[in-house]
């Protein structure tokens, strides 16, 4: 039993200071993983039984504190103890040359499996990009075979050139398409944004009778399918006379409840001491919002206008507008769409076009999502 407590205080102990004092002292986001270094001493030197339970429940102790499923490390540190075991009978105290490759190739090991299903993910996640722009690429005849192929064998632009042309001869012009649906989504994602942020920065820092009433409507709104809101919208819309009009779509993207739940979450991360400083510097609440707050929660708008682009792009908007001219471009390439077999080809071409905006606008801001938010050192 002494020496369960003694494995236990062991492990607990190289766990605490790798998540807190190595990673504080580690050079360029490298520091020794003294988790690795414990399954594998206690394989090497008690054999492949005690390596694989010592693996295991150190796997797990990651897990449940750092991992995002349940049960990877476990498996993984699992099997790293269980091969060193093999090298019990190789191993003797005075020989430190063979423990130190140990360790290394244990390292490595896992770094590399690691990396290897992180490729698989991405490989994965990018593939119906790659399947996307190839098809647009295919020629009639290629994209009916079967087995469909991924890469195009005789890659061809006429699919873009037949949409284009296509969209040429309808009676409204394809850059009115392109118009509305722009206009659509910039104003109803910058109203969004400014709406969003200064809600949730009074619902954050500041606390007044019912605010916490509004914020619980605001997360059951959450709970509500589109289907589900579809008939009231229509009604209320109806009443206010905006039906067959931009603002039937652009006004109810700007009350959109995810983004004033997206803002109070980051906003609350924001110490209070940062607001308390800039009142007593003489800056008015205003300036607070926009010179400290904004600044700050900078991932937090640029992924809000991501959802929100995403959200408007590919709104056909046909529940409200009926207005050929009002139309937006989803709508048109569906019509497309639809014309039979022989538009396949420009249905393919439709689906690039559609996809180039909303990947765009996260390809450009992907590095400022990523970033930690500034905490400035302070704390409430």
């Amino acid at each position: 039993m002494r020496r369960k407590i003694t494995v236990f205080l062991i492990i607990a102990v190289c766990y605490l200071l790798q998540s807190t004092v190595f990673q504080a002292l580690s050079f360029a986001s490298i520091s020794p993983n003294l988790m690795i270094v414990v399954v594998s001493a206690f394989g090497f030197m008690r054999g492949k039984k005690e390596g694989l339970w010592i693996g295991f429940f150190t796997g797990l102790l990651l897990d449940v504190f750092t991992g995002s499923i349940l049960g990877f490390y476990a498996l993984l540190y699992m099997y790293v103890g269980y091969f060193n075991g093999f090298f019990r009978k190789m191993f003797y105290p005075e020989d430190i040359k063979l423990p130190m490759l140990l360790i290394a190739v244990s390292d490595f090991s896992c770094s590399l499996i690691i990396y290897f299903l992180l490729f698989l993910i991405a490989l994965a996640m990018v593939f119906p990009l790659v399947f996307a722009v190839s098809s647009a690429l295919k020629p009639l005849d290629e994209l009916f075979l079967f087995p469909p192929k991924v890469f195009a064998q005789n890659p061809t632009m006429d699919n873009f050139q037949d949409l284009f042309v296509t969209m040429g001869k309808s009676w409204v012009t394809f850059s009115r398409y392109i118009f509305n649906t722009v206009f659509i989504t910039v104003v109803g994602t910058a109203g969004h944004l400014i709406i969003a942020s200064m809600g949730a920065f009074v619902l954050a820092k500041y606390e007044f009778p019912g605010s916490k009433l509004f914020f619980s409507i605001v997360v059951t709104a959450l709970m509500f399918n589109g289907y589900v809101t579809a008939i009231p919208n229509y009604l209320i819309i109806s009443k206010l006379g905006w039906i067959d009009t931009y603002w039937a779509i652009i006004v109810p993207a700007f009350a959109a409840p995810m983004g004033l739940f997206l803002m109070k979450q980051f906003m609350e991360g924001l110490p209070m001491s940062l607001v308390e400083a800039a009142m007593i510097d003489g800056a008015s609440r205003w300036k607070i919002f926009i010179q400290i707050i904004m600044p700050n929660v900078k991932p937090a708008w640029l992924t809000l206008i991501i959802f929100s682009v995403q959200n408007l792009w590919n709104n056909k908007a046909a529940t409200f507008i009926y207005s050929e001219e009002k139309k937006t471009l989803v709508y048109a390439l569906q019509q497309i769409q639809s014309g039979g077999i022989a538009r396949t080809g420009q249905a393919e071409g439709g689906k690039v076009v559609v996809m180039v905006v909303p990947i765009l606008i996260f390809v450009l801001s992907e590095s400022q999502i990523l970033e930690t938010m500034a905490s400035s050192g302070l704390k409430d």
